[in-house]
């Protein structure tokens, strides 16, 4: 039942951070702007760059939220582990995809 509630507050931390990125704000949370110099961040929208970030935040929040929803029908013994697994093995497939496309993305339009 512990996985549950890890689960739960990683996906209430996700979504809270993704609302925050779609406001347009909260670029120096990411590690590539907030380390990046001055003369590096003056080439990139940050809004926009928070908001595609914010996007694909979300998805992991979904993501994270979908696997509580499934350990938690495995604890309640609708689902047995091998099929919690392969489900959730599976899904891991959207969070990587979105965050990938998240950072092609946001390179679009910028130049090093």
């Amino acid at each position: 039942m512990e996985y549950v509630w890890m689960w739960g507050i990683v996906a209430a931390t996700l979504a809270v951070v993704s609302a925050v990125l779609l406001s347009g704000r909260g670029a120096g949370l990411l590690a590539g702007y907030s380390t990046a110099s001055a003369a590096e961040r003056a080439h990139v929208n940050a809004p926009k760059l928070a908001r595609i970030m914010g996007m694909a935040t979300l998805v992991c929040a979904i993501y994270a939220a979908a696997v509580a929803l499934l350990d938690y029908a495995h604890v309640l013994g609708v689902l047995d582990r091998t099929a919690l697994f392969l489900i959730a093995g599976i899904g891991a497939i959207a969070p990587v995809a979105a965050l990938c496309a998240a950072g092609y993305r946001a390179n679009m339009g910028t130049y090093a």
